[in-house]
This record gives C-alpha cells, structure tokens and sequence, in this order.
C-alpha cells in the first residue's frame, strides 16, 4: 500500500485518487428537522433524504450533519463575514481541502427547525486559501398544504391542489430525470428537482453483482464514475464469489483493475469513497494500451 501517505494528503481532492470519510447517515434526533424537500432561491432548492443524500439543481452529493463556521468573502460586495452553519453538502470538509484544489459546498444553517433554512453556495479555488459566495438563500420546507401562484391557467386557478413529488423526467445512466412537485389533480407543477443519473448507474452495478453466477466477473465502464462508494464493496464482499473488472480512464491515459471474489479488504484504509487510481494500486491493475 504504498499510496496511503499520497492519498491522505489528498483528501478532499477529485473522487479518482482520493479516499474521502464522511458520516453520511443522518441520526434519528436530527433528522425530522431536513430531510425533505426545499424551495426557494433556484439554485437552493434541494431535497434531502434520510440516508445523508442531497440533490440540488446541479447533481446529487452527501451531506453531513455537522456544525462549524467559515469565513466567506462576498462576490458581490467584497466583504467577508463569518457563516455559522448546521449542516453541509460536498465530498470533503472545508477544513480539509487541500490549496491546490478547486472545492465547493454548500452550506445550512437551520432557522426554524423542519421550516425553513438558510443555504449559501461557497467555492474555494485552485492554489487559493479563501472561501467566496454568492450570498445567502433562505429556503422553506415543502408540505402537502403548500400553494403556489396558479398563473393564467384556469383550471390550476380553481384546483384546491394537492402536491405530491412525482417522476416526470425517468433517468438514465447518462442523463439526469426530473422529478415535479405537481398537483394531482389538475397537474400544475411549482418546483422541480433533478434525479441523478447515479441513481440508475447505482442500481445497475448493484443489480449486476447481485444476480451474477458464482464465478462469474462483472465489468464496470461507467465514465461517469472515477471512484467506488462503500457500498460497492459491500456488496462484492456480502455476494462472496464475484469479481468485479473496472475498466477506467484518467488524464488520457486507460486502466483497468479487478477486484477479485472474496478480496480480504482490511488492507484498504478505511473510507466512504475509494478513488479508482488508489484500487488501481491496491488491487495491482494495469494500463491498458
């Protein structure tokens, strides 16, 4: 394991090298106050579910339940001011980011507990120490009694509403699906949230390693990943008798790894995420020509 000293001094870098810990799972006392759907400003809008995943407009990313502080300098005005905040969204802690990368989170601070929230987008840049946003965004909670301006349409005026979160959108293994915050009755839609294509990317290998024969080697080659989750593993190390084959590029160059049945992974170094460079190098891959 001759990358571990590399590795630690990276976290919090891209997913294909580094190996990124995190406490993903949201505890019970805390939970009933995010996870849910929120509205408000449109690049704030998130829905959080219980297992410690949050999708946004852009793509879907843990977030952990985990108070701090960070001094953010505003964009638009140049000033700097202090965020407290009680829950965050982004692969690696502010704290943790190396000044060589670029890094971006987003930021809660719980107003009204299960109500309504405070969210800011912050970014650091390459070979830069200092953390910038937009400004702040309060965003509500949705519930079921929550109406929305019905515009000119007739029938969304009369319509007493009812709103449900419905697929409207199917993903992919390559394009994102929609989700609509739409009324059930008359169809009107007053938010939308997109559905990551790692949802179906997810499912697909999961399925794969769960319905593979005894023996048999299942092939990854998804160049939307550059890393495994923990779950991953798991789940080769639950089915006992399947390899799993990755076939990966990174900086122009093609690898490939196998992750043999019933690999002894208490050599891996503890993590949420495994960046394919470091099983690159645990499993003894090699470049492909």
């Amino acid at each position: 394991m001759k990358r571990k000293g590399l590795l630690k001094k990276i976290i919090g870098a891209l997913c294909v090298g580094a190996l990124i810990s995190m406490p993903v799972t949201v505890s019970a006392a805390e939970k009933e106050d995010v996870v849910g759907n929120w509205t408000g400003s449109w690049w704030a809008s998130v829905s959080l579910d219980e297992n410690g995943w949050a999708t946004d407009p852009f793509n879907t990313k843990p977030y952990t339940m985990e108070s701090g502080s960070l001094t953010v300098t505003n964009i638009n005005t140049g000033n700097s001011e202090t965020v407290d905040y009680d829950l965050w969204r982004g692969l690696a802690r502010m704290q943790d980011v190396p000044d060589a990368y670029y890094a971006d989170a987003v930021l809660y601070k719980i107003i009204e507990p299960g109500k309504s929230m405070v969210a800011w987008n912050v970014s650091k840049e390459a070979n830069e120490t200092g953390w910038k946003t937009y400004g702040p965004a309060t965003i509500t909670k949705v519930t079921e009694d929550q109406k929305a301006d019905t515009g000119s349409n007739s029938s969304a005026r009369e319509c007493k509403h009812h709103y449900e979160w419905t697929v409207t959108t199917e993903p992919t293994g390559t394009e994102d699906g929609v989700s609509s915050y739409m009324c059930t009755s008359c169809g009107d839609i007053t938010a939308r949230q997109p559905i990551s294509a790692n949802v179906v990317i997810r499912n697909n290998l999961l399925a794969s390693i769960k319905n593979a024969e005894a023996g048999a080697t299942v092939t990854f080659n998804n160049k939307a990943w550059l890393c495994y989750p923990q779950y991953v593993l798991d789940a080769l190390k639950e089915k006992g008798n399947v390899s799993l084959k990755t076939d990966f590029t990174y900086k122009g160059a093609n690898y490939s790894f196998i992750i043999p049945a019933g690999s002894d992974y208490t050599n891996l170094e503890q993590a949420d995420f495994y960046g394919f460079m470091y099983l690159l190098d645990a499993f003894d891959g090699t470049i492909v020509e």
